[in-house]
């Protein structure tokens, strides 16, 4: 039982390496929102490409930066 754990969790994470969402997003990190953090995340992702967004989920506070990702558009997925 203890060698099936890691095995699964190896296959598991691997499965979701191989997606093909189109997608390359990251969350923006700990801590409250204010004006100089987000100015700050928000030139660092659009230096990789993307754009900042909120998560969009039900519930979620808003002055959390853990609840915004930097949604980058994958490169293959564009024409």
């Amino acid at each position: 039982m203890r060698t099936a754990a890691p095995l699964l969790l190896a296959l598991g994470l691997a499965a979701c390496a191989t997606t093909e969402s189109g997608v390359a997003s990251y969350t923006l990190g700990r801590g409250l929102v204010n004006y100089d953090a987000m100015v700050r995340a928000r030139a660092e992702c659009a230096s990789a490409g993307g754009e900042v967004r909120p998560k969009g989920v039900m519930g979620e506070d808003p002055a959390q930066m853990s609840n915004y990702v930097c949604f980058i558009p994958n490169k293959a997925a564009q024409p």
